[in-house]
C-alpha cells in the first residue's frame, strides 16, 4: 500500500516547515539564554552579555530574551 491509496491525507500528523522554523528559533533563543546564565554564574557578566547580544541574521529577527527557559521550571 502506498501513501494516499487509502484516502487519508499524506501530511496528517506532520510538522509544517513554518512550525519547525518557529520551534528551531525558540530552541536557539532558550539555549542562548541558558548558556548566558551559566557563564554569568561563573562571574563573567561581560561574556554573558555578549552571548545574549549575538544572533545569526540568517535565523530571522532576533527575538530577544525568552520569557522563560527550562531552568525556570526548577525554581518555580
Amino acid at each position: 500500500m502506498y501513501p494516499g491509496d487509502d484516502g487519508i491525507d499524506d501530511h496528517e500528523g506532520y510538522v509544517t516547515e513554518e512550525r519547525a522554523e518557529e520551534m528551531f528559533t525558540l530552541g536557539l533563543q532558550a539555549m542562548r539564554e541558558m548558556l548566558a546564565r551559566f557563564v554569568e554564574q561563573g562571574g563573567d557578566t561581560t561574556t554573558a552579555a555578549s552571548i545574549r547580544a549575538n544572533w545569526n541574521p540568517s535565523w530571522g529577527k532576533d527575538p530577544g530574551r525568552p520569557e522563560s527557559v527550562a531552568s525556570d521550571a526548577w525554581t518555580a
